[in-house]
């Protein structure tokens, strides 16, 4: 996957102004529903698991995609990594899905004009890795920074890791889900293409290979169920995965940043 055009093409030179909090409203009825899944259908917006929704596919460059991903908690909901401007009937759902309390981001690409939005629509707070502040806070300051160790409520039972690599910010999270399976989202660290795998170090956005390559050695011991990436190639950024499976497709990745960047 070339993204030798780096996804923040799309910067703007607006900052996001700070208001009041308001509270959240409850998440998602589906949680409480015997099926465990929304009677309603959200347009564009797809439901992946009862806590899990996607947002439409968003075209970043020729042949890669992203979805952001709203994680349902009853502390507040979870909007892990961004969406485009445009994407208004996504909000809507969102909205009606019961908002963003906070919004997560993996790196530095996914800076953009919609964090605005989002902060301003929702109230919600920012999150992301200290190492890509420089980066980001010109257009949306951080109301926290993320940290393996840190005691957030609304990220209690998420775990945190910091996978620089791709960038020097770059986090990854795992969540168990109370409703049977676990997710893995991985930013851009590892991300499906086109039915194999991908990984991508870029000077303009500060990547170094043996920095990824350790994240990845990190990352293969943290199997999951779902695989969900920021960036992908292919027909889908989400992958369901057994861990002797995750575990090859991270040792091929491994492999192959080894031999070309000599680590």
């Amino acid at each position: 996957m070339d993204r030798s055009q780096s996804a923040c093409h799309w910067l703007t030179n607006r900052r996001c102004g700070w208001q009041e909090r308001r509270p959240q409203t409850p998440y998602a009825q589906a949680i409480d529903s015997p099926s465990g899944i929304l009677e309603w259908t959200a347009q564009d917006m797809k439901q992946l698991a009862p806590d899990l929704w996607q947002t439409s596919r968003r075209q970043l460059l020729d042949g890669v995609y992203s979805h952001a991903y709203l994680l349902a908690q009853p502390q507040g909901n979870l909007l892990i990594y961004s969406l485009g401007e445009d994407q208004q009937d996504d909000l809507d759902a969102i909205e009606q899905l019961g908002g963003v309390a906070m919004q997560v981001l993996s790196h530095r690409d996914e800076t953009g004009p919609a964090l605005c939005q989002i902060r301003d629509r929702f109230s919600s707070r920012l999150a992301y890795h200290e190492a890509d502040a420089h980066a980001i806070s010109d257009v949306a300051e951080a109301d926290l920074f993320l940290d393996p160790a840190g005691t957030d409520p609304l990220l209690e039972e998420i775990e945190v890791l910091h996978t620089p690599g791709h960038t020097p910010g770059s986090v990854s999270l795992r969540y168990e889900s109370p409703h049977g399976k676990s997710y893995l989202f991985t930013g851009d660290t590892i991300v499906p293409n086109s039915g194999g795998w991908a990984t991508g170090v870029y000077p303009e956005i500060e990547g170094d290979a043996p920095s990824l390559v350790e994240s990845l050695t990190h990352l293969r011991d943290q199997a999951a169920d779902l695989i969900i990436s920021s960036a992908y190639g292919g027909e889908s950024g989400v992958v369901e995965i057994t861990p002797d499976e995750w575990r090859d497709a991270v040792d091929q990745r491994i492999t192959s940043l080894r031999k070309r960047f000599d680590v």
